[in-house]
């Protein structure tokens, strides 16, 4: 029998999980919380939000440095979507002059198979990537105020999202977006409004659309590791470099829990 993960801080956490794991990236269980390129602190272990310290543009001691690497603007796509390993896309893409769900003028359409296992999907339309240009990291290698925190460097802004953690049934779950229509579908039902619409979810599920690109619900993060030297290489340079930061805890169950730690232990550095 299906059954909803303990608590709402464990649903987060494992989104967060499963997200990372296929991707490298963060998902924000609080999309419309702007998270800004260049913000940096720390990862909360018992649920997976970053609790951000301040900015490198604006910090004191960092404002020197990133003003020199302006942040850059990706261009923008149509769709970006995300899904963990146990989840199976079954139809996606641009969906103007289809029907899914009994409904016309849908600009995102698609479905997804769930197995027994807890699975994420992420869906996000018309993202807009922001970036930390690499040079700044080249220059901070050795600042202490970065120690031990993890840096924003990418942040995925979009006007709509939608976020769904399943509920370990088998299960097929369509989803779909209608935003502003072009002229050509100006006769659908305006009734219908605008939004996202789901059929066949039973686990959790979140969702927002706005015109303009209010939210954020990804982003990636980086945070210095101690370097390791190759056979025969002296030790020289910087002994910590800039990599991906790993989640602050061990593999998870289905239902969130850590299978080898104390989650009540909320050590938040990156260390390995």
């Amino acid at each position: 029998m299906p059954s909803l993960l303990r608590s709402k801080k464990n649903s987060q956490r494992k989104y967060i999980d499963l997200i990372n794991e296929a991707s490298s990236k963060w998902a924000n269980w609080d999309p419309p919380r702007r998270i800004n390129p260049g913000d940096f602190g720390t990862v909360i272990k018992s649920t997976g939000e970053l609790v951000v310290e301040g900015n490198i543009y604006t910090h004191a001691d960092l404002v020197h440095i990133a003003r020199k690497y302006p942040p850059s603007e990706g261009h923008e796509t149509d769709r970006y979507h995300i899904h963990s390993y146990e989840v199976r896309g079954v139809d996606v893409g641009a969906g103007l002059g289809a029907n899914l769900l009994g409904i016309q003028g849908l600009v995102f359409k698609s479905r997804w198979q769930f197995n027994s296992k807890r699975g994420a999907v992420l869906l996000m339309y018309q993202p807009q990537l922001i970036t930390v240009p690499d040079a700044f990291f080249s220059e901070t290698q050795d600042i202490p105020i970065l120690k031990n925190k993890s840096v924003v460097y990418q942040v995925f802004n979009c006007p709509g999202f939608y976020m769904y953690l399943s509920n370990k049934v088998n299960e097929q779950v369509a989803v779909g977006l209608r935003a502003d229509l072009p002229p050509q579908l100006s006769n659908v039902n305006p009734a219908l409004g605008v939004g996202w619409t789901a059929h066949g979810s039973i686990g959790i599920g979140q969702q927002g659309y706005q015109p303009d690109a209010t939210y954020t619900p990804l982003f990636s993060l980086r945070s210095l590791r101690k370097r390791l030297l190759r056979r025969g290489e002296s030790d020289q340079g910087p002994t910590e470099l800039w990599d991906e930061t790993r989640v602050p805890w061990n593999r998870l169950d289905d239902d969130g829990m850590s299978e080898a730690e104390d989650d009540s232990d909320d050590d938040n550095d990156n260390d390995d």
